[in-house]
């Protein structure tokens, strides 16, 4: 079980009575297409994908210490390999941040923290991201956390997920 204690942040599995604070964050059009998920319409569109958060197992909370309210989600995801199959030591990055959040630099603290537990640990060897081109915000996040640069790629015009976008891909590496 991961629980990350930094000074102005504590990330933790989530619990169902983060319900009321999730969808302050899910719900928000902005925010779900930054971090490139469709926005709750409905409290139960939250509820449901908190379910999923909370079973998924490497879903976090990120909860504000002064607070004590649920600022964000980051965690991991399954990353395909290339036989089809999902890797056994690699994962995909994703985090969302409340935007009344955005600008105080939690979600590097966040991702950096993290990510050190992560590779300590030797959970991951590899840790994967994208983010859409316009996303400036994780595009700094990302490359103050050591993610280096991988390729770049647009949407067909047809595509379900964002079409017509280009998307960026990072990678980073476990070292030793």
């Amino acid at each position: 079980m991961i629980s990350i204690q930094t000074e102005r942040l504590r990330i933790r599995q989530f619990v169902e009575s983060d319900l009321d604070d999730y969808y302050d964050i899910v719900k928000d059009r902005e925010n779900a297409k930054a971090a490139g998920f469709q926005y709750a319409h409905q409290k139960t569109d939250a509820a449901y994908l908190l379910h999923a958060a909370i079973t998924q197992g490497m879903i976090f909370a990120i909860v504000e210490t002064s607070t004590q309210r649920v600022v964000g989600s980051i965690g991991f995801y399954p990353k395909i390999a290339s036989n089809g199959e999902q890797a056994e030591d690699a994962a995909e990055l994703g985090y969302v941040l409340n935007r009344s959040y955005w600008g105080r630099g939690y979600m590097t603290e966040a991702v950096q923290n993290l990510i050190k537990v992560v590779f300590d640990r030797q959970l991951l060897n590899t840790i994967w991201a994208s983010i859409l081109d316009d996303n400036t915000r994780s595009k700094h996040v990302l490359e103050k956390s050591g993610f280096h640069y991988i390729d770049t790629f647009t949407h067909s015009e047809h595509a379900l997920y964002q079409p017509g976008k280009t998307e960026i891909i990072y990678r980073l590496d476990r070292e030793g």
